[in-house]
């Protein structure tokens, strides 16, 4: 074979990688790779955190879905009545009974305020932060088979934020001494033919006695021939604030620190409202807000996930006793400066570094009839 084939042969011969190519490029490989499934963790990572937030506080906002509708239905069915009324007296001197005006009248009652005031039941204030509010609304709740398909019956209603163990609720099938002490919101929910709201008070005087029972606990009875009228609707929620507020006039400005300050919340500086009150904000009509629906009401429900209420379980040291003590209700006593309290009561949660999640709205009351 000649030089010239042998030239030419080698041509033909393709080049190959060397040692050090390869070694480079599975290098470069590898940290491709790396970084790759650096990526993907993270953005599992962030998915699997956003989703567990999700599904921890989905029952907390069906909760506030529940609580938010439920309180726009409150009503007081307001009618006008003589101020004295001459018919009861007439058996004895009609004259000296007779009416001189007219005035707002109601059977029923709409209260809020301060838990630890409202809930006598309920365990003192560790075990009762935040605010109640009681009312009557047209739900149709009932137990009797005679009423059911009558979704307009006048039932008694109201929600609270208690401290208690489920032990009442838990089935029967679950061995004892699984319990367990929660932050709960409780809907006190009395059927319709157990409604006290009528023979609370006499001679036609409401009084707090038809929500007496509310808070009481049912002991370990499950029968359901004692179904409590309280029962809790959500886990690990540690706080539940009402204001009740009127709605801006058209003549005020709602930048001016007076309205900021005390304005909207004049009926209820201190968060306490209650219809059977005569209540005179700005000096206005002798009846005030007496038999009247808070026009709007902001309901702040602040709630907490289940790894923090067992981080506060065992940081707690004391087994079954409210571990926040009474931060919540030291935080709330001024409405018109419910933001800035608001925001005192996060940063104690901050400090003790709970996952927590606040949910506000404003609700419009579809009975109020707001004229003082």
């Amino acid at each position: 074979m000649n030089s010239f084939s042998l030239n030419h042969l080698k041509r033909r011969i393709p080049a190959a990688f060397t040692l050090v190519e390869i070694m480079v490029s599975l290098a470069v490989l590898t940290i491709l790779l790396l970084i790759s499934a650096q990526v993907i963790g993270q953005v599992q990572s962030t998915w699997s955190a956003s989703n567990a937030r999700v599904s921890q506080f989905r029952e907390a906002r069906t909760a506030f879905d529940i609580l938010t509708r439920n309180i726009s239905q409150a009503t007081l069915n307001t009618y006008i009545d003589y101020d004295n009324n001459y018919i009861a007296t007439a058996g004895t001197s009609a004259a000296a009974a007779a009416p001189g005006s007219y005035v707002r009248n109601s059977d029923l009652q709409f209260i809020c305020g301060p838990a630890t005031s409202l809930v006598t039941g309920g365990g003192g204030a560790d075990a009762l932060p935040g605010h109640a509010v009681f009312f009557q609304a047209p739900l149709g709740v009932t137990n009797s088979a005679s009423l059911v398909g009558l979704d307009r019956l006048l039932c008694a209603r109201g929600y609270f934020v208690q401290y208690t163990s489920d032990e009442s609720w838990i089935p029967a099938f679950i061995p004892p001494g699984n319990s367990s002490s929660r932050y709960r919101l409780m809907e006190y929910s009395p059927p319709a033919e157990k409604n006290l709201i009528y023979p609370a008070g006499a001679s036609g005087t409401v009084t707090k006695t038809w929500f007496a029972g509310a808070g009481v606990s049912s002991g370990t009875s499950k029968g359901s021939a004692t179904l409590p009228v309280t029962r809790p609707v959500a886990d690990n929620i540690v706080a539940l604030i009402i204001s009740p507020r009127r709605e801006l006039k058209p003549t005020e400005n709602p930048n001016t620190a007076e309205t900021q300050a005390s304005g909207l919340t004049e009926i209820a500086v201190d968060y306490r409202y209650d219809s059977t009150v005569v209540k005179l904000p700005s000096g206005k009509s002798p009846q005030g807000t007496q038999h009247l629906l808070p026009p709007l009401v902001k309901v702040v429900l602040v709630a907490i996930d289940e790894r923090s209420a067992k981080q506060l379980e065992q940081y707690n040291g004391s087994a079954g006793s409210p571990p926040l003590g009474t931060d919540v209700n030291q935080s709330f006593t001024k409405a018109y400066e419910l933001e800035r309290e608001l925001e005192v009561l996060v940063s104690k949660l901050q400090q003790r570094r709970l996952n927590y999640r606040v949910f506000s709205a404003t609700v419009q009351l579809r009975g109020a009839k707001w004229s003082i």
